[in-house]
């Protein structure tokens, strides 16, 4: 073969490869999916990522909760997953392809119930690295007759494990078994009441600068939202540094 050749068929293989590629990289990020039926409109969000492996992985979280995705796939601007949902202890799974354009898509759905159409938007970029869980939380409980406002810290150790810190109105608890893997955070936390131990499980799902969850325990279940700290202010900042020059108001002459 000459060098011509050579050259001009590498030149094929990068073309050919080059979509997929691309794909993959546009494809990752937060969606908000909309579907409208006759009886109701409903909305979804879904988080696509890769993993440890290189491979697409996603989360889907909706009116029935959260399930992960599987089969996804993203070639030549065309996604196509499964989403398996829970309802009455029977599982549901609907197929979804769409096709994506920028930072829109629109497909359908198949499941048991019919074809239901759909349409989604990019909301923004998936974090589901070690910057997505790290730093400070304002974490809120809900309780049967308040609400508490608590502190979460979370760091990286130097092994690449997570370690936790609790601050709330009844002092510090103990953060163990912290585990931060494809969007899902989950630990630990023990509290000592005048040496009455307590232990409730977190789970919950972090996407941007939100995490919605719940803990578990005994006594059953209570949610926990959390908001990265300094977030709203940030968010606040940069909507000035936005804002055209000479917004003011009319002033009277």
């Amino acid at each position: 073969m000459s060098i011509k050749a050579a050259v001009a068929g590498a030149v094929l293989v990068c073309v050919a490869l080059a979509p997929v590629v691309i794909a993959a990289e546009g494809i990752e990020g937060v969606w908000e999916f909309k579907s409208q039926t006759q009886a109701r409109t409903s909305k979804a969000t879904m988080t696509i990522s890769k993993n440890a492996e290189g491979k697409l992985a996603g989360i889907w979280s909706g009116q029935r909760g959260e399930s992960t995705l599987s089969d996804i796939s993203f070639e030549n601007g065309v996604l196509k997953f499964t989403q398996t949902a829970s309802f009455g202890g029977q599982e549901i799974k609907t197929t979804y392809e769409a096709k994506v354009e920028g930072t829109k898509l629109t497909g359908k759905g198949h499941g048991q119930f019919g074809e239901v159409p759909f349409e989604g938007t990019l909301q923004g970029e998936a974090k589901t690295g070690a910057d997505a869980v790290v730093g400070e939380w304002s974490i809120t409980v809900n309780m049967p007759a308040r609400e508490n406002i608590e502190k979460l810290t979370i760091t990286k150790n130097a092994d690449g494990t997570f370690a936790g810190k609790w601050e709330g109105r009844r002092g510090e608890s103990k953060i163990t078994n912290l585990k931060f893997e494809g969007g899902k955070l989950s630990f630990m936390r023990t509290m000592d009441f005048g040496g009455r131990i307590s232990e409730t499980e977190f789970s919950g799902t972090v996407e941007g600068d939100k995490i919605t969850g719940k803990f578990s325990s005994e006594r059953g279940d209570r949610d926990a939202n959390a908001t990265r700290v300094g977030a709203e202010e940030k968010k606040a900042e940069t909507g000035k540094a936005e804002s055209p020059k000479g917004a003011e108001p009319n002033k009277p002459k």
